[in-house]
């Protein structure tokens, strides 16, 4: 959630089933956003607890053979039948027949598909956060109120679906009798987890007896000027770099995970209207300063294309803004085409680190040795899953760090000289099985098993 959110409260542990005002009190949007977090928790678990780990109605969300419009078999393609399925209490929609092929803002998939083999069908179930850029049609309508002359008000969050293939050997590879089984089964074949394994701890360290005196008390640790909610997310996926230099010798790093980050949530972005090599022309250059760019800032070109499909290329440094025109000059050209489909959002977003994005490492060794600095006494650390298994950190894979001038602290679980480590706060996906198709030689596709569960619809609504 990249919004310019103060801090995010909810805790499932903490049994909440309110949030209530009180009278003269001063309004902040952790309050509301936490009561709403409390209503989608609650109806996503009663959702869970009747349905089980997924089910729908009727023939909602089938995977068979695709007719294009002259009622011919499309090739190494599948259409996923409309209707409602729910995925861990998570209720995915689809309004009308979507081709695999052509799922919003899906790879080209089809190709992928190859006669004369099965593949296991699956749902992939997340939530986006769209800003109210991100939210508007080609008219520029959307739910910015237009009356505010400019400035955005709250943000959304939104469930996305996607329908994946696996190549898939033999069917009882996800398939048993017992419901339970057949569902841990189906997620040990996809190896994936809701959330990434890799954990972080984050604290604020005392200044240095020599550091320049500032406004705060010289005996806060954190020394930034305002409140701040750090972001660390990670870039590129993969496994965490071990701290010793034996381990590390032994690592493939191509496969070593980094991290970005941002002081602002990653909640600075800065609408494209042109992409011309590395000359980016913008809609705007921020309201304040403090959400501005300046020379030397490193930044992401996004689209909803990009999001989607969970992409991490090359961040990308300012060399000059010119703003007069909007234009800023970067000193290296994207090596994509990402933010030139002016339809699909494109958006620059700036991270606040100073280098590209940094190496996880790990700790294997001396705990203060590994601890990475941010700015401002802020630090954190990577101590791996705790767990026999190596660590794994996905893109996009974030944890947030309130840091308050108050305190001059940041607020994280356990104490200041031993904070305890947590998974990523999000982003968490759901997983569903929905059939196991083969492809004929012809390269036509056929649903050998649904893998579907019905549930009996108690309203036709």
């Amino acid at each position: 959630m990249k919004g310019d959110f103060t801090r995010m409260t909810f805790d499932r542990t903490k049994h909440y089933s309110r949030v209530l005002e009180q009278q003269g009190r001063v309004q902040v949007d952790s309050d509301f956003n936490e009561m709403n977090d409390i209503h989608r928790y609650i109806s996503r678990r009663l959702a869970a607890n009747l349905i089980g780990r997924h089910g729908g109605p009727g023939g909602s969300f089938k995977t068979d053979a695709a007719k294009d419009k002259d009622n011919k078999d499309v090739l190494r393609d599948f259409g996923i039948a409309p209707g409602y399925y729910y995925v861990d209490g998570v209720l995915c929609e689809n309004e009308s027949l979507v081709f695999f092929s052509g799922q919003s803002g899906s790879s080209p998939a089809s190709s992928n598909l190859e006669n004369g083999k099965a593949y296991l069908a699956y749902l992939d179930v997340w939530d986006r956060h769209l800003t109210a850029y991100e939210d508007e049609n080609e008219e520029k309508i959307g739910i910015r109120e237009v009356a505010l002359l400019g400035p955005d008000t709250a943000t959304r969050s939104q469930v996305i679906w996607q329908v994946k293939c696996k190549f898939i050997d033999a069917p009882n590879t996800v398939t048993d009798p017992d419901p339970e089984k057949a569902y841990t089964k189906f997620l040990g074949f996809l190896g994936e987890t809701t959330l990434g394994t890799g954990q972080l701890r984050a604290r604020a360290i005392k200044p240095k007896a020599d550091d320049e005196p500032c406004l705060i008390s010289p005996e806060a640790r954190y020394r930034g000027a305002e409140n701040q909610l750090y972001r660390v997310e990670i870039h590129h996926g993969g496994f965490g770099m071990p701290s010793d230099d034996a381990s590390k010798a032994k690592v493939d790093k191509d496969k070593v995970a980094t991290f970005k980050w941002s002081r602002e949530n990653g909640s600075v972005i800065f609408p494209i209207t042109d992409v011309q090599g590395d000359v980016i022309t913008l809609r705007d250059l921020g309201r304040e300063p403090r959400f501005g760019l300046r020379p030397d800032d490193w930044v992401e070109i996004v689209d909803d294309d990009y999001v989607l499909q969970n992409r991490a290329e090359q961040l990308l440094r300012v060399k000059e803004i010119d703003r007069d025109s909007m234009r800023v000059t970067l000193k290296a050209a994207p090596g994509s085409s990402v933010g030139t489909d002016p339809k699909k959002h494109p958006l620059l977003r700036r991270w606040d680190q100073r280098s590209d994005a940094i190496t996880v490492i790990e700790t294997t060794g001396d705990e203060d040795s590994s601890w990475i600095t941010l700015e401002d006494g802020v630090q954190i650390q990577f101590p791996g899953s705790g767990g026999t298994e190596a660590a794994t950190y996905r893109t996009g894979d974030y944890w947030l760090i309130p840091a308050r001038v108050a305190t001059g602290d940041v607020d994280w679980p356990g104490p200041s000289n031993n904070p305890r480590p947590k998974l990523p706060h999000g982003v968490e996906h759901q997983f569903a099985p929905l059939g196991i198709i083969s492809i004929n030689a012809g390269g036509t596709v056929h649903l050998d098993q649904d893998l579907r569960r019905p549930i009996k619809q108690l309203w036709l609504g």
